[in-house]
């Protein structure tokens, strides 16, 4: 057994995070908003000359805040693995870089005027894709699939070991798998884009793309999905007067007959899921050995912090002093003479951004590493989600919570003359 290590210690490589920042930018950390849903007939879309539009009436309605969609986005880009080099552009990160880009007054979410051609093509495509996979992660959890996976990553490291080849028919697989709590599976590919004023998103396009790359891929594995979707999400900007609104549109097509497939242990969409997070937690070896379920686990030691009445471990992923006037003389005049007095710079508070896991599902995890006994992950059922504030002793945490158990958000500390929080701390073996 090797000596414990600190988690709160693990991510400290870049403790600042100061900048001056817009207003606009600012208020998208408190951005509310929603987005209508509409369900396709798959044989509308799939048919040439089918007309998809007038749309459908809206079948639902996902409903997100800014810190929810941007653990989201997150989740999303770390369940490819190795996740390690994007995985400390955290959620603060992706506000404060996009924060621009989105009008959270509108009554639904879309772009700010000008924003639909802000990037060129590619970097435009790209962002696109992530908000895309980050909804469709919101609406898989808002139908119950709380624990997702890369589908290829994961097809991939089974078919290695069973010596089966890349199906001939394929030429690309879905983006993710998903499970909920009856451990059903889905498959799931994502579409989207941000539509210029005046013009009509490629839904149906969009989704028929969608809809040929899920084509059978269920039935090539085992325990085999109960259906798949293909999700687009297409962003229009405020003002635009063309009839639709921004809006996530879905098909979802029936399985098939199951045909020669590669069989995938009952629990791996949950070691996909949560190893993925560990390795945003900056337990790279941890996450590993979840996925693998190789080597002798070692111990951790993690600061734990209560929203909502349950506990999460946690890891820091930035701590940034919060100073009212970075142009100031006094700011300026108290940052030369930092090696003899830095507390100054606290004096308003500092925010603490943090990445962590209830202790229940960490303590699953931890029984699913060990050498012998019975592991508690495929008991673990979805937890309640949340994301409004929460008041702790000298501040508040303002982020996220998935169903999963996955946190995300930053802690505020804004009264120097209350006590800051006192963390609990907790051994775990991972």
């Amino acid at each position: 057994m090797t000596s414990t290590t600190s988690a709160m210690a693990l991510p400290l490589d870049h403790m600042a995070r100061w900048g001056g920042v817009s207003k606009r930018v600012l208020q998208a950390f408190n951005g509310h908003s929603n987005l209508p849903v509409h369900e396709l007939a798959k044989a509308k879309v799939e048919k040439p000359h089918g007309r998809t539009r007038p749309l459908p009436k809206a079948s639902g309605t996902v409903n997100f805040s800014a810190w929810r969609l941007a653990h989201a986005v997150k989740k999303a880009d770390c369940l490819r693995w190795p996740s390690a080099p994007i995985r400390w552009v955290g959620a603060t990160g992706f506000l404060l870089e996009n924060g621009h880009l989105f009008d959270w007054d509108a009554s639904e979410w879309c772009l700010n005027e000008g924003m639909s051609n802000f990037y060129a093509d590619f970097a435009g495509t790209g962002l696109a894709g992530r908000i895309a996979q980050g909804m469709a992660l919101l609406f898989l959890e808002d139908t119950g699939y709380a624990y997702v996976g890369r589908f290829e990553t994961e097809w991939r490291k089974r078919a290695t070991t069973q010596n089966r080849q890349w199906p001939a028919d394929k030429t690309k697989a879905p983006d993710f798998i998903a499970e909920n709590a009856r451990q059903e599976w889905v498959l799931a590919e994502c579409k989207g884009g941000f539509s210029t004023p005046g013009r009509k998103p490629p839904i149906k396009g969009a989704l028929r793309e969608g809809l040929t790359q899920l084509d059978g891929w269920d039935k090539y594995i085992t325990p085999q999905p109960i259906k798949s979707f293909a999700i687009g999400t297409f962003l229009r900007e405020t003002g635009d007067t063309s009839g639709e609104t921004s809006l996530i549109a879905f098909v979802d097509p029936e399985p098939e007959i199951s045909e020669n497939p590669v069989e995938f242990p009952r629990d791996a969409v949950r070691r996909a899921n949560y190893s993925s997070w560990l390795s945003l937690m900056g337990l790279d070896d941890a996450a590993t050995r979840l996925r693998e379920d190789e080597e002798e686990p070692r111990r951790y030691e993690f600061p734990l912090l209560s929203v909502g009445g349950r506990q999460y471990a946690v890891s820091i992923a930035s701590v940034a002093p919060r100073y009212p006037d970075l142009s100031s003389r006094k700011f300026w005049r108290e940052f030369r003479d930092w090696p003899f007095w830095p507390f100054p710079w606290f004096r308003d508070g500092i925010d603490i951004e943090l990445v962590g896991l209830d202790l229940k599902v960490l303590r699953a995890l931890s029984s699913a590493v060990q050498p012998a006994g019975a592991s508690e992950l495929m008991a673990l059922e979805p937890s309640e989600r949340r994301d409004t504030p929460a008041d702790l002793d000298g501040g508040t945490f303002y982020g996220s919570v998935f169903s999963d158990g996955s946190l995300m958000g930053e802690l505020r500390l804004r009264h120097p003359g209350e006590p800051f929080p006192d963390f609990d701390w907790i051994e775990v073996e991972l």
